[in-house]
């Protein structure tokens, strides 16, 4: 019974993702159904394990509108890929639940407003990347709390403030994106990070 509970609570998400965005290709559209086992979704991957959603990659199938707060319930979650569509909007604060996320991918959509300071308790992130948005403001000191991050790539957004110090403290990074922004300062360059 638990084990059906749970994959209720991903496919009602998902439904509700697919309720609230803007499919222009109307790539969900048939396929996201009730009609169908979850695990034949397009942009899922299902762990047999916990028969848990386990990543969600909807890359380049031209989604739009805000991303809602519903995705906050697949906690199974370990890669989220909403990369190349036209989200716009911040990121809800209920992705913070998502604690077992290790890669993110927002890049090139429209998103807005700060970087959010939730994504600091996501603390088995590995990759994440914000690039060709519309964020704005400093990059959070939460951020720093990221031990195990080893790809941070923010560039072309609209970013500003100075380059915080704490991102030496990030003691896994070794791949370092954060140009074509408004930052200011020295960026301290150690021996194991890769800037580009």
């Amino acid at each position: 019974m638990t084990t059906l509970n749970n994959l209720t609570t991903d496919q009602s998400a998902l439904l509700a993702f697919k309720a609230h965005v803007v499919d222009y290709r109307s790539v969900l559209t048939n396929n996201w159904s009730i009609s169908y086992p979850i695990y034949t979704w397009i942009g899922i991957s299902y762990g047999s394990r916990h028969q848990r959603v386990t990543a969600l990659n909807l890359s380049h199938i031209g989604l739009g509108g805000t991303i809602p707060p519903q995705l906050g319930n697949l906690t199974f979650l370990v890669s989220l890929d909403v990369s190349l569509n036209n989200f716009h909007g911040h990121l809800p604060n209920e992705l913070g639940q998502l604690r077992r996320l290790r890669f993110i991918r927002f890049a090139f959509n429209k998103l807005s407003r700060s970087i959010p300071t939730w994504i600091g308790v996501l603390s088995k992130l590995q990759m994440l990347s914000l690039r060709n948005n519309n964020f704005t403001g400093p990059i959070p000191n939460s951020l720093f709390n990221l031990s195990k991050l080893e790809m941070l790539d923010a560039t072309f957004n609209v970013i500003d403030g100075n380059i915080p110090p704490g991102i030496g403290n990030l003691s896994n990074l070794w791949n370092l994106n954060i140009g074509y922004n408004n930052l200011q300062g020295l960026l301290t360059i150690f021996p194991r990070l890769q800037l580009l």
